[in-house]
Parts: structure tokens; C-alpha cells; sequence
């Protein structure tokens, strides 16, 4: 994934730097040229591996589906924000996403004589009241896209089947999501998985945005150096917030007119929560999942991040605002960026669509460690946004999913890929090398919080309301539910037939 990420932003740092040396001659007076690149950036651009269709071969067999329907059922929201968008188009429109989800489906129909289509189920809770209505019903699905919510209940009624048994399905090929796989399997059986078939897991992926103005105008450590040297942590990411903190009104309050530091929502508490090194549960050596939320470095880690809170230099969506009470919290972060009245915002990848047009120039950042020791920067793919693919049990041909889902997610890695990270970094803010940079971090470094995504015990719930109530009573509240929630995961186990 890595590789072929670094191959996806080398071509369009190529293309960008050719669209650069064409238009610098024709920009307007009013209008900088775009900037340049160094030799050395040029060289690697082009010194790249060159892309074949070999590196893309799905290793299945070309089979004659007869015209027949291939549907994936897969989730729809009223606000359209987490709607799966990328699985079905009519026609073709000049835009490169668009265009790429065209094509894609035009190669698979005419390849396998098949028809992509799709089905939507409804929205968060929907789908799996909608999945569970045709499988007791004995309905054929041939596969399913929905979040992690969704899925998650869906598999512990056991109504999906192990992915291991679908025949055809590789999911050591590149165009699956490892970390998905090796952190939400169970007990060696593995009932969803995330990949390149849909964008929708990148999209997810909850991130920081920082405003570049308010970096310059503070005269602030550069944030991508930090993040390179390891040295971007929570003590640091507190020390800019606060030197940034500006009662701009002089009312002699903080709210949305003024300059904070962190703009935070709800959900941020599980972000900066695992993005210190912490997890709610992993699985050990043998795959089964052990409890590890109540550790000494997470009652730590949630010391800080509570100490870091409290501070006027932040300002939540969900319980602080003044200016722009009752509206999404995605138009809160697009108005503060646009305004300038933050330095951090909490952001989902999802939500750089809804930046593109705005002024401001900003960046794009992997969420702070702990300290420096830390060894790698840790993103949260969150459960509500993302989507997984999972194959119901009254598939009526296992064979044929298998076979379609491994070439669907190839031609998805070859052409949508590229054509959604064209999309993501288009505007002036993401053309940076650095910006390229920061994203390959990023990706590489998603985490799949297993006990975040069955919230056993509500383990999740607790979270969110210490953080909302600013509560620093992580050890105290975590003791009084211990036992919910190891009867909580027994139960799942028990439901996925993998415990007696």
C-alpha cells in the first residue's frame, strides 16, 4: 500500500509540476505562479516505477457471467456526507473520480459480462436492520458496504461469512487494508475487511488540519519539520495552541470570533486517545482479544489530554460554542479554518472536500504522540464513516463474489486511487510537497481500534462523556465497568462461534 501510494503522489507531483511549467508564462499579475520544485523532487517523480497492468492482475479466473447483476448493497445518508459514492456511476462527466468509477465498472462488465449495480440500504443503523431483513429472509446479497457500526452488528449475529472461506478472495493482495485485517480479525477468522474497492475507509481516517497563516503570523515551529523529527506530541501540540490564543474582540472571553488553538468535536476524545499509543483492546499472539484500555500509560494519556482541554486555548463543537451553536459541526471547522480563528482543527479526511474552496491556506497533519519516544504516529479510522466490505451467508455464489470483489478492488487500486488522491490534494493548500508527505504518514500509520468498534461495555461511550464532561476519572470509571465489558466480548466471541 505504501509503494503504491508513493507511486500515486510521485505521478501527480509530476503532473502537477508539468501543469506548473505551462501555466507560469500565462499567470495573471494578480495571480502568483504556481511554485516550483527542486531537481531532486522532479527526478523522483520521474525515476518512478512505471506502472504495469501486471501489478494489477487480480490472479482470478476471466469467467462468462452472462449478463447478470453483481449488486452491492451499500449505505446512503440524508446529508449524503458518508454516503458510498464510489461504487456506481451512470455516465461518464470530465470529473476525474467520476470518470474513474465509469471506467472501472465499464472494464469489469465487459471483462467478466457482468453488471455492477447498487443498492442502497439507509443510513447508519439502516443498513443492518436492512441486511438482517433479507438474510432471515433467505435473500441472495452478493456484497455488502457498510460502517463499522453496521457491520460489526451484523457479524455478531452471524450473518456474514468468515471472508477466509470465500473462494478467490486474497486478502494478502496489496489492495486490502492490512491493518483492518490484523486488528479487527477474531480469533483467526476474519468477517469484514476494508480495501481499495471503496475510498470510503480512507475517507474516515480522522486527521488534524492546521491554518498556515496563523503558523507565520505566531512565527510558530514549522509543523512539518515537527512531524518529521518525531517531535510533533501532545506537549508540543498544547504549547502551539496556546501561543496562538487571541481574545481578538477584547471582550474578555474565548468563543469563535477570537483565535483558539484546538477546535475539537465529541468523537476527538477516541482520536487523541489512541493517537497517544493507547488502545481499548488488541489481539495477541494466538488473535483473541484482550482488554487493554486500563493501562498506567493510558491513565496518563488521558491526565494530559484532560489537562490540555481545560485550557481556554480550545474550543468544542459539541458543548462550546456561542457563534455557531446549532449548526454541523462540518460547517463549524469549514467557517473557523475559513476565518482564521483556529490553529488545529480535528477534521476526518472526508471533511477536505468541504475545505476546498475556502481562503485560508491550510495543511494537513497526523494526530500528536505521546513523547518522542512514541514510534509512530497513530490515525483512528473511524467506525461511523467508514465502510467495510462483508459477503452475507445467503450469498447465493460465494465463487462469483470472490472472483469479481478481487478484480473490482484491483481496477479500484489502478485507476480510483490515483483519481482520489487527485481529488483530495486539488486546490493551493495541498500541492506541497509536504502536504504529499504528510499523507503518506498518515495512511501508513491507521489504526483500527477493535474495542472501539464492538464498544464493548461501552467502553466508547464512557470515553466520549469524560471527555465531554472534561473528566480526568479515566482509572475510576473504567473499574466500575470492567466486568460489562469483558462479559460484552465474551458474548461477541460466543455469537461469532469462536468461544464456547
Amino acid at each position: 500500500m505504501k509503494k503504491t501510494l508513493s507511486l500515486a503522489l510521485a505521478l501527480l507531483l509530476l503532473l502537477s509540476l508539468l501543469a506548473a511549467c505551462g501555466e507560469s508564462s500565462n499567470a495573471k499579475e494578480d495571480q502568483p505562479a504556481a511554485p516550483s520544485a527542486g531537481s531532486a523532487e522532479v527526478e523522483a517523480a520521474v525515476d518512478a516505477e512505471p506502472e504495469t497492468e501486471d501489478l494489477y492482475d487480480p490472479g482470478v479466473p476471466v469467467n462468462d457471467y452472462g449478463g447478470s447483476d453483481f449488486i452491492f448493497y451499500i449505505r446512503k445518508c440524508g446529508a449524503n456526507f458518508w454516503t458510498v459514492k464510489d461504487v456506481f456511476v451512470e455516465e461518464l462527466n470530465g470529473e476525474a473520480m467520476n470518470d474513474a468509477i465509469y471506467n472501472r465498472n465499464d472494464y469489469i462488465n465487459t471483462t467478466y459480462n457482468i453488471k455492477i449495480a447498487q443498492e442502497f440500504m439507509g443510513d447508519n443503523g439502516a443498513c443492518a436492520t436492512y441486511v438482517n431483513k433479507m438474510v432471515t429472509a433467505g435473500e441472495n446479497m452478493d456484497a455488502v458496504i457498510c460502517n463499522g457500526n453496521d457491520t460489526t452488528a451484523i457479524a455478531g449475529k452471524g450473518q456474514v461469512m468468515d471472508l477466509l472461506e470465500v473462494p478467490y478472495l486474497n486478502l494478502e493482495q496489496k489492495w486490502w487494508d492490512q491493518n483492518s485485517i490484523h486488528d479487527l480479525s477474531l480469533c483467526g477468522k476474519i468477517f469484514f475487511a476494508a480495501g481499495e474497492l471503496t475510498e470510503s475507509d480512507n475517507n474516515a481516517v480522522n486527521v488534524i488540519a492546521f491554518v498556515k497563516d496563523n503558523i507565520t503570523d505566531y512565527h510558530l515551529e514549522d509543523p512539518y519539520e515537527l512531524v518529521r523529527e518525531g517531535k510533533f506530541t501532545i506537549d508540543k501540540f498544547t504549547e502551539l495552541s496556546e501561543a496562538v490564543l487571541t481574545d481578538k474582540n477584547g471582550d474578555g472571553k474565548y468563543n469563535e470570533d477570537d483565535v483558539i488553538g484546538y477546535l475539537y468535536f465529541s468523537d476527538s476524545g477516541q482520536t487523541m486517545f489512541n493517537a497517544l499509543g493507547n488502545m481499548c483492546a488488541v489481539l495477541d499472539d494466538n488473535g483473541d482479544p484482550q482488554i487493554t484500555f486500563l493501562t498506567d500509560r493510558s491513565v496518563e494519556s488521558w491526565t494530559k489530554l484532560i489537562s490540555f482541554i481545560q485550557k481556554e486555548c480550545t474550543l468544542s463543537m459539541s458543548t462550546e460554542l456561542d457563534v455557531y451553536k446549532g449548526m454541523g459541526d462540518y460547517d463549524v471547522k469549514v467557517k473557523m479554518i475559513e476565518g482564521k480563528n483556529t490553529l488545529f482543527s480535528w477534521v476526518h479526511m472526508r471533511d477536505i472536500e468541504n475545505l476546498r474552496e475556502v481562503e485560508s491556506d491550510f495543511g494537513v497533519l497526523p494526530n500528536p504522540k505521546f513523547d518522542e519516544a512514541q514510534e509512530k504516529y497513530c490515525n483512528e479510522n473511524d467506525p461511523y464513516g467508514t465502510g467495510f466490505f462483508s459477503v452475507p451467508v445467503t450469498c447465493a455464489d460465494p465463487e462469483r463474489t470472490g472472483i469479481v470483489i478481487e478484480a473490482f478492488s484491483a481496477r479500484s487500486m489502478q485507476i480510483l486511487l490515483p483519481a482520489y488522491y487527485d481529488k483530495t490534494l486539488q486546490g493551493k493548500y495541498m500541492r506541497d510537497n509536504d502536504s504529499l508527505e504528510m499523507l503518506e504518514i498518515i495512511f501508513d500509520s491507521v489504526i483500527y481500534d477493535i474495542g472501539r468498534y464492538y464498544n464493548w461495555g461501552s467502553m466508547y461511550g464512557t470515553i466520549s462523556s469524560m471527555w465531554n464532561g472534561k473528566q480526568d476519572t479515566f482509572a475510576s470509571s473504567f473499574e466500575k465497568t470492567a466486568k460489562v465489558v469483558t462479559k460484552s466480548m465474551e458474548k461477541t466471541l460466543k455469537a461469532y462461534g469462536v468461544a464456547d
